[in-house]
């Protein structure tokens, strides 16, 4: 099987996109996942055959596994697989009047366990094709937790942790697990005027560079690690002050 190849999910827009158009540069095949089939069309199109579309919705176990199924039946291994998919920006504000319990069901099923999901249905191929790197883009939200968003920064967090148990767990084998804090990400989702925003194609060639590292953790942002550090060590009544002039 061909070990030069990457599965991204998410890959029909922000980061996704541009990280497949990345990897395609540095002479990766890309499996790109998505639900939109007529944006992930368009994307081939204009990349080529490097980019291979697979529609599958991520909140969904049985179409995660069915999915890979298919993608294992044509002969294709990944051995990087960037589990990038995942809801945010206006979805996942909350309102604070009102707790909604579905909204967490809904943002873990694709920020949590439709990220196991993959791990789960490629551990094994994976592991006798040689092994594989499985990334994470988690958020700084995982170390900091904002206001209105409870449900996007616990599955960010609870995603984080347990790649990195992974990471323990199978240390010393040919499998990796590793995550990425990104800050701010100048998406279609990013909402408000916030400093030191990356756009998507810089978190694109930092997200390709970290995977040749064999880091286990990544924070590309050296300002939001330090603010979201001090974020949450603050009196919450100094961190609401701050968080208003942001």
């Amino acid at each position: 099987m061909n070990k030069n190849i990457a599965l991204v999910t998410g890959a029909s827009s922000g980061i996704g996109e541009a990280l497949s158009r990345e990897l395609i540069e540095r002479g990766w095949s890309v499996i790109g996942v998505a639900r939109s089939s007529d944006k992930l069309t368009n994307i081939q199109k204009e990349l080529g055959n490097d980019f291979i579309p697979v529609v599958c919705d991520v909140s969904n176990k049985l179409d995660i596994k069915k999915t890979s199924k298919n993608i294992s039946e044509q002969n294709l291994c990944p051995s990087i697989f960037f589990l990038n998919a995942g809801m945010a920006g206006e979805k996942v504000i909350e309102n604070p009047k009102e707790f909604n319990l579905e909204m967490h069901e809904k943002i873990m099923a694709v920020n949590y366990f439709g990220v196991l999901a993959f791990v789960e249905c490629w551990e094994k191929p994976c592991q006798e094709n040689g092994g594989a790197n499985f990334i994470v883009t988690s958020s700084v939200n995982a170390i900091f937790a904002a206001p209105t968003g409870s449900a996007y920064c616990a599955s960010k967090a609870a995603i984080s942790k347990a790649f990195e148990s992974l990471s323990l767990t199978y240390f010393a084998t040919n499998l990796k697990f590793s995550s990425i804090y990104t800050g701010p990400v100048a998406t279609d989702g990013l909402k408000g005027n916030w400093p030191f925003t990356w756009k998507p194609e810089k978190m694109a060639k930092y997200m390709a560079d970290f995977s040749t590292t064999g880091k286990s953790r990544g924070e590309p942002s050296l300002f939001y690690a330090v603010v979201c550090r001090l974020l949450r060590a603050l009196p919450h009544r100094w961190t609401m002050k701050i968080l208003k002039k942001m």
